[in-house]
């Protein structure tokens, strides 16, 4: 459903790709497009049903939401100023080449792991006031700490009011005991830039049961959505790194 996601590939992502599902798991591209088309339904419907005004997208990578999605949501891409600068000078040149849509977007710096992130609030706070707040984070918990993760749901909190959503994605403590797991981590730790450090994240489903003033509203993964979406297609359970997508809403 993303018409647009073939803008960055190139020769040296199609490379990358390769060598990562050969390394990894031969099901993780449609692992992945499971994911989105999983949160692109969610969004389109909240949107149409006039349930959200805002999408803050935290550690938005290269997803195509705001392009794909109403025109009539506020789209907040956050990241590292890396991604943020590379992605927002593409977008804008592809817009002016009319090969994108134009929508309203903003785009936000940010480190995550940062001690503090107090400056995300005041800057993300008067974007948000008066508006309803999907808060979309997925493929980043897996590279961050619990102590990151606590602060990053209490930045949620302190955003947001009664009746928004919080989207998100992990993996369950369960996948550790898997081979492709552990294959997927000697992937990441073979290209990771020199003196880098790598400290992964599992997270069990009572995180999400559990987060204070929030409720659980849907529980997906990986083979369920395989199911719904690509019925025809039979999976390997050992051989896939199954990611589970949580939509929580504050009471």
């Amino acid at each position: 459903m993303d018409p647009f996601a073939h803008l960055w590939a190139n020769e040296a992502t199609n490379v990358h790709a390769q060598r990562y599902s050969q390394a990894v798991s031969s099901y993780e591209a449609l692992a992945h497009c499971l994911r989105n088309r999983y949160f692109f339904d969610t969004l389109n419907t909240l949107a149409k049903e006039n349930k959200i005004d805002i999408l803050m997208n935290f550690g938005c990578g290269f997803s195509m939401y705001p392009f794909t999605l109403p025109p009539s949501v506020l789209y907040v891409e956050i990241d590292t100023t890396d991604v943020i600068s590379f992605k927002k000078d593409k977008t804008h040149l592809w817009q002016a080449e009319g090969l994108l849509p134009k929508r309203n977007i903003e785009y936000v710096s940010a480190d995550f792991n940062a001690v503090s992130l107090e400056y995300l609030y005041n800057k993300l706070l008067p974007l948000s006031e008066g508006k309803k707040i999907f808060i979309l984070i997925e493929g980043v918990l897996f590279f961050l700490g619990r102590e990151d993760t606590s602060r990053l749901f209490n930045l949620f909190n302190r955003l947001q009011k009664k009746e928004d959503f919080i989207g998100s994605v992990s993996f369950e403590p369960s996948l550790e005991k898997q081979k492709v797991f552990k294959k997927l981590i000697d992937f990441v730790e073979v290209n990771l830039e020199k003196n880098q450090q790598f400290n992964y994240q599992t997270v069990p489903e009572e995180f999400y049961t559990s987060v204070q003033g929030y409720h659980l509203i849907d529980h997906q993964d990986t083979m369920s959505l395989a199911s719904r979406y690509k019925p025809d297609i039979s999976i390997s359970e050992d051989e896939i790194l199954n990611e589970h997508m949580y939509l929580i809403q504050k009471s």
